[in-house]
């Protein structure tokens, strides 16, 4: 189950799984979806809801073998387990880190506090825990007292490794930065601009994919990007097909993301897999992963005095390398495979 704003993961997931399962084993419902799209595209397994069918939304949950909850952040949902909790054996939560972190960065209130409550002794009851992060899994333990099973998976066809046979030499001596990956003010860009402006007048070019999230902190970033560095600061404000994104992707020197949490790790995955110098907080679970799984990466904890500096070959061929290897459609179809046909002790 999925909620209408996620789009851009559920739709590929969709497609992937019914490429390599059977797609009469899965039915897929996203919740208040409202364009009008034909069912017949994903074979007429998917079904959009809205937020007052109740009863259509219970006799899916309970005629499924297994439910597995991409995020969760559904009020309507949550308030459905939470009083039918016999029917959390067999769920299995897909964290996607806002949902998790909601612990921290939440508005603590009289509203939220309910909320949380109902929210706890789901997350403490549940059957599984998906998520390729294992320090969220631990967390998940440690804030909620979660006793489900851990599963490992990179979740979505977005995080797989991308391939790219364009030419990758730049036709200037520009210097290309990506900051963030969203219009989430959790990318903290403010802090990373300020940072930046000191090489405002070095020949570089800011690349700030901003096309989803808030956007009242949208429009404060553009513009002090473009008060900062003029023309060299550019948002990029509107989806664009993957390709395009990943074109740009393919030109950046260095990538430095700010995130206080587990956030943006397909596209860092995908820039460590093109040869990319990223950066990264080392107080954030994403640290661990990119240890875990061989992965160079740089700490933003520290001054930009090696900004400029390039990684070694023998970094950006293993970054490369363990990308290809970890993140391969043949290892996402196994991990899928293993949840799928899992039974929940």
């Amino acid at each position: 189950m999925f909620k209408n704003t996620n789009r851009t993961f559920y739709e590929p997931y969709i497609e992937f799984i019914n490429e390599n399962f059977d797609s009469t084993d899965h039915y897929f419902m996203i919740e208040e979806y409202n364009n009008q799209l034909l069912n017949e595209y994903y074979e007429n397994n998917l079904e959009y809801i809205n937020k007052f069918q109740f009863i259509k939304i219970i006799k899916e949950l309970y005629i499924s073998d297994k439910i597995i909850l991409h995020s969760l952040t559904s009020p309507r949902l949550i308030l459905l387990l939470f009083f039918q909790p016999w029917l959390l054996e067999k769920c299995y939560w897909a964290i996607w880190g806002a949902d998790l972190y909601y612990y921290n960065h939440r508005k603590k209130n009289f509203k939220s506090n309910i909320y949380e409550f109902f929210r706890k002794y789901i997350i403490k009851n549940i059957g599984g825990l998906i998520t390729h992060i294992y320090g969220d899994y631990e967390l998940a333990k440690q804030w909620y007292g979660a006793n489900g099973e851990y599963y490992y998976s990179f979740m979505y066809p977005s995080n797989l490794c991308k391939e790219y046979d364009a030419p990758r030499i730049k036709s200037n001596d520009k210097f290309y930065i990506q900051i963030g990956n969203s219009a989430d003010p959790l990318n903290n860009h403010r802090e990373i601009i300020m940072k930046l402006s000191k090489y405002k007048h070095k020949n570089i070019e800011i690349i700030c994919p901003l096309s989803y999230g808030n956007d009242a902190y949208k429009a404060e970033i553009v513009k002090l990007g473009k008060d900062i560095f003029e023309n060299k600061f550019i948002p990029l404000t509107n989806f664009m097909p993957f390709d395009r994104y990943l074109d740009i992707l393919s030109k950046i020197d260095v990538a430095i993301f700010n995130h206080k949490r587990q956030q943006a790790l397909g596209n860092i995955t995908t820039l460590l897999g093109l040869g990319k110098k990223v950066y990264i907080r080392e107080d954030i679970t994403t640290w661990q992963f990119c240890l875990d799984h061989h992965l160079k990466v740089f700490s933003l904890n520290e001054n930009f005095d090696d900004l400029f500096e390039k990684m070694n070959t023998r970094e950006i061929q293993m970054n490369i390398e363990n990308v290809k290897r970890q993140f391969s459609e043949e290892k996402l179809i196994d991990d899928w495979k293993k949840i799928f046909k899992d039974d929940i002790k």
